[in-house]
């Protein structure tokens, strides 16, 4: 999913379909995660799901954890068992569950990390959809 241009949009803002085959292609992911977007200096997300739209077939042990921190990534998703997932985890990170979002207050951009975790090359089948909602004040005030 594209990011809107409306930052008072309801709901998810940015989104990422990730598939088995992706997980499995050559150079889709460094060290077992993949940068999927970026907060902007001052910055919050405030939501983060993943869903299910296709269930994990040949791996029995498939994690994946969502959040800032590159290795341990788990702010915004904490280590979820995508092969025993129904159909949605939702905000269940330390920086979302309680707490009003995963602020980024730095001078710069920081990376939102998506990390695996399991035999991932014993995978065949699998989609999921991770979304989360980025707000962004700078840029309301860049476009007032």
């Amino acid at each position: 999913m594209p990011q809107l241009t409306n930052q008072e949009s309801r709901g998810f803002t940015h989104g990422l379909k990730i598939t088995s085959t992706d997980l499995n292609t050559t150079g889709y992911l460094t060290s077992s995660q993949k940068i999927i977007g970026y907060i902007p200096a001052g910055g919050i997300v405030t939501n983060c799901a993943v869903v299910v739209n296709t269930a994990a077939a040949g791996a029995t042990n498939i994690t994946l954890a969502v959040g800032t921190t590159s290795g341990t990534a788990t702010e915004l998703i904490a280590s979820t068992d995508l092969d025993a997932l129904t159909k949605v985890a939702y905000n269940t990170g330390g920086s979302v569950d309680t707490e009003p979002g995963l602020v980024n207050n730095t001078a710069s951009a920081v990376p939102i990390y998506a990390l695996f975790g399991g035999t991932i090359a014993n995978l065949t089948a699998g989609e999921w959809y991770i979304a989360y909602t980025l707000l962004d004040p700078a840029n309301l005030v860049n476009n007032a």
